[in-house]
Formats: structure tokens, C-alpha cells, sequence
């Protein structure tokens, strides 16, 4: 690669369909880049739209109203080029007039006539009052570099265009392990290749998927130049002819931690919360309360018992509501004729805990982990009431060196840690419900160290709350993609 180039790297933290907001984060990062002196800038393929828009992609007024936020882009930057990547129509499809066709053999009121544009993530080049829509997993030049770009994150080895830069923008969400994962393939692009492989993702929470960021330049010789925090927005501009300055990859348990901390911080403030409202009766409730404390600000954060357990709230200082059922439980019951007043009385508290939380304009959250759900160990409208369920995707061996991570900084509100009595229960679930595994062939293909009542225990619990699992609230995924075909639907199960 001839000549020094500088890249100035946007990490933003878009906002879903918020195209005028996300135009203003990019120009704030693109500037600052700028008076770093980087001659090419680099944001994500989400920074202009956001993630999780779902079906809108597809919508003509959506589409048009990105083509607009791109030109208007276009328009802001200097004589530096901004490459990102940006909704567009998929080639080939388009709009049909049913109107214009009614004189035709089809029927005009088949709602199929209609073909929508399928939008699809595309990179872009943007300089000044000009847009260029890229091919996808191609090769472009950019003020006099030979640059690959694609929107995906596949391991490429290019041998017949020998690019200068390999630049990847992602679109899949964060989960466990990806940072190792994707680090170590990175190194080997660029040793393999021979040339600076750089990473750009954006930072945020949608629909329970987490983004997070951690963007990074590869160097030949498996280096890590740079890598830009995790979980936060970051605008950096970088040499790659100067020394680099990435450190170790933070420990697992700390990137598990950061995310379901921004995860709780975007979904409350996406949806213009003034808080949160948790549990203080739960298991897992002093977990719940310190990722809330971190997400929030204790100030933020209020806890509601109905047993007068108020050292949660003490340990971190965090306004308590000690509510009181009396009676009440029983006289339902009886009027009624319900026998099982326990799940009764966790409905009833649910009732008011939600209750409490909307009229002081906080987001309830429930304190069940993924254990709870796969195992049946919930109630329904009940401890698994709640908007958002930041620990529904952890199993007890999670919870528990979360705990640990955590025990430091909260001594008070831990006391003794002790490990899960049954891990075996989760490593069960996980080989049923993750990896897709039938049961039959659990117990025979495997050398298996599970006796078979405890499989098939799990396998009816499971089913049984399959349904169940449908209704829960909005979880925060930290799992792969590929690893939820049971969750919360069953799958192969009944074997």
C-alpha cells in the first residue's frame, strides 16, 4: 500500500428508522474525524438506518425517505470520503401499479400482485454532493486505494484483485464468545491476504439483540492494530502506518456484563422510561439490582418486596416500596375456589409491581433466567411478568460468575457466592435445546455422562412450558443465531 493513509472510524449508536437523528450522529463523527485529518471514514452498515427494522425495510416510503437521509449526507461531507453502509431496493424487484393493470388477466384484487422493493443492506460511497451505491463483496477505488468492502463478515481470501484495504461492515448481533471469534478469523484474513483488514460495527439494542461494537483494524503478522471500546460510541482515527494500541480482549464475564448493561440502558431510554422497577424477592434479584444500579444509576432504579426485604435496596442504596398483600390472596382464593394460591399470590404481586412501575413511568423487570423458562420453574403473568427479562437468556452457571464479577464491587449485596448445586440440568438443556440434539440421540450417539431420567426430565419440562415460553417478556439474546431454534419454541423434542 503506497502513501499513508488515515482512517477515521464512526462506532455510532443509531437509533432503529431515526434516520434524521442517526445523519446528525454520522456528520458529529465524520467532522471529528476530519479535524484528526483522516482521508477516509468508515461508519457501520446500521449507522444511518438502525437494526431491527424488520418489515419497514420493505416499505417504498422507508426506502425513499433513505435514499433522501443519503443524499442530504452527501451534501454535509468535505473533499474526505465517507463510506457506510444504508438500506437500497434489492435489484429486480419493484413496485407494480395494480391500477395500471387492470385491463390485464390478472386480478387486481390479489394483494400477491403487489411486489415490494425488498430493501437490502448495501455500501455506500459518499463524497461531497455525490453517492455511489457499491457492489457488495467487491472491489472499489477510493481516492487512488483499492479498497474490498462487503456487508458481511465472511473470511475472504482474495487472490485475483489484490486490494489495499479489506473493510468489512457486519450486520449480525453481538453473542458470547463473538469478540474471540472474530478477532482470531480477522488476524488470519489479514496475514492471509497481506494487507489492513478493518471492522466496523455499530453499538445498540433492538428487539432483544445487542450490538456491540468493539469495531477494530487487523494488521499481516496476526496483530490487532486498534480495536474501539465495546459497548460504547467511539470516533477514532488511526495511521495504520504508526504503532497500534489495541490491549488484551476483555475477559468474558466482562463482556457479558457490558452488554446486558447497555441492553437495559437502550431499552429503557429507547422507550422513554424514567427507570426501571425490579423485584427485591427473586434469586436473582441482587444480580438484577446491580446490572440495573450500572445500567441506570441507582437513582434510577426501585425495588419492590412484598416479604420486607429491603437489604437489596440497602446494599445499593436504591429507593424500596414494601407492599403488602394481606389477606387478599386468600379471600380471592376462596371466592373463587383456586387451590393453588401460590401462583395466585406471584400473579397478584406482578399485578402490582407493573402497576407501580407505569405510574411512576418505569420499565418492569423480571428476574427468571433462562433455566426458569427451559425448566418450567415460572409463572406465567407472574415472576415472569415484566417488559424486559435481562437475565432470560442466562443459564445458572452465568448468573453465577456474573454474581462473582459483580461480588467485588458489591460485597454488601452478595454476602457468600456458592456455585449451582445441578450445573447438569443447564448442560442438558443446552445439548437439547441449543444444539438441536434429539434426546434418542443424546442418550445413544454420545458418550454420554447424563443418566436417562435426568434427560428425559428436562425433555418434559421443556415441552412443557413451550407454550408458555411464548408470552414471556423481551429477552436480551446472548447467544448465537443458530443456538435459539427451541427458544421459545420447541422443535425436536417429542422424539
Amino acid at each position: 500500500m503506497s502513501g499513508k493513509i488515515k482512517l477515521g472510524i464512526v462506532q455510532s449508536a443509531p437509533l432503529t428508522a431515526d434516520l434524521s437523528r442517526n445523519v446528525r450522529q454520522i456528520v458529529q463523527g465524520y467532522r471529528a474525524c476530519l479535524e484528526r485529518g483522516a482521508n477516509l471514514v468508515i461508519a457501520s452498515a446500521y449507522s444511518l438506518c438502525g437494526s431491527g427494522l424488520l418489515d419497514l425495510a420493505d416499505r417504498n416510503s422507508f426506502l425513499q425517505q433513505t435514499e433522501t437521509a443519503i443524499e442530504y449526507l452527501s451534501q454535509e461531507l468535505g473533499d474526505t470520503p465517507l463510506l457506510l453502509g444504508a438500506y437500497a431496493p434489492m435489484p429486480g424487484l419493484f413496485p407494480v401499479d395494480i391500477e395500471d393493470d387492470e385491463d390485464e388477466l390478472f386480478d387486481a384484487s390479489i394483494p400477491q400482485l403487489y411486489i415490494p422493493r425488498h430493501g437490502i443492506i448495501v455500501p455506500f460511497l459518499l463524497e461531497n454532493n455525490s453517492v455511489t451505491e457499491l457492489e457488495n463483496a467487491d472491489v472499489v477505488d477510493i481516492n487512488g486505494y483499492s479498497v474490498y468492502v462487503d456487508v458481511d463478515n465472511e473470511t475472504v481470501v482474495i487472490d485475483d484483485l489484490q486490494p489495499d484495504i479489506i473493510v468489512h461492515l457486519p450486520t449480525e448481533p453481538w453473542h458470547a464468545k463473538a469478540a474471540h471469534t472474530d478477532e482470531t478469523e480477522r488476524r488470519w484474513e489479514a496475514d492471509t491476504n497481506g494487507v489492513p483488514v478493518v471492522c466496523v460495527r455499530h453499538v445498540g439494542t433492538s428487539n432483544g439483540e445487542l450490538y456491540g461494537g468493539g469495531s477494530g483494524i487487523y494488521l499481516p503478522g496476526n496483530c490487532t492494530h486498534t480495536r474501539l471500546p465495546f459497548f460504547e460510541s467511539e470516533t477514532e482515527v488511526v495511521s495504520l502506518h504508526d504503532a497500534g494500541t489495541a490491549k488484551a480482549l476483555p475477559a468474558d464475564d466482562e463482556l457479558l456484563a457490558q452488554a446486558i448493561i447497555r441492553g437495559i440502558r437502550d431499552t429503557v431510554n429507547n422507550n422513554l422510561y424514567n427507570g426501571v422497577c425490579i423485584p427485591l424477592d427473586e434469586p436473582e434479584s441482587a444480580l438484577l439490582a446491580a446490572l440495573s444500579a450500572e445500567a441506570m444509576g441507582t437513582s434510577h432504579v426501585h425495588g419492590v418486596t412484598f416479604c420486607g426485604n429491603t437489604h437489596i435496596a440497602d446494599a445499593l442504596s436504591i429507593h424500596a416500596t414494601n407492599l403488602q398483600l394481606s389477606t387478599l390472596p386468600e379471600e380471592l382464593a376462596k371466592a373463587a375456589n383456586i387451590t393453588k394460591t401460590d401462583i395466585l399470590n406471584a400473579r397478584l404481586q406482578n399485578t402490582l409491581l407493573t402497576t407501580y412501575a407505569e405510574q411512576n413511568e418505569l420499565m418492569p423487570l423480571s428476574a427468571i433466567t433462562r433455566h426458569d423458562l427451559m425448566m418450567n420453574n415460572f409463572v406465567l403473568y407472574g415472576n415472569a411478568g415484566g417488559y424486559l427479562a435481562p437475565l432470560g437468556n442466562l443459564y445458572c452457571m452465568d448468573t453465577y460468575l456474573l454474581s462473582k464479577y459483580f461480588s467485588e464491587k458489591y460485597a454488601s449485596l452478595f454476602g457468600t457466592l456458592k456455585e449451582p448445586t445441578h450445573p447438569e440440568q443447564d448442560r442438558i438443556i443446552h445439548e437439547l435445546a441449543d444444539k438441536n440434539i434429539a434426546a434418542n440421540q443424546l442418550l445413544s450417539d454420545y458418550v454420554c455422562p447424563f443418566k436417562e431420567n435426568d434427560v428425559r426430565q428436562v425433555q418434559r419440562r421443556i415441552i412443557a412450558s413451550a407454550q408458555k415460553r411464548t408470552q414471556i417478556p423481551t429477552v436480551l439474546y446472548v447467544d448465537e443465531a443458530s443456538q435459539r431454534k427451541a427458544y421459545p419454541h420447541n422443535h425436536r423434542l417429542n422424539d
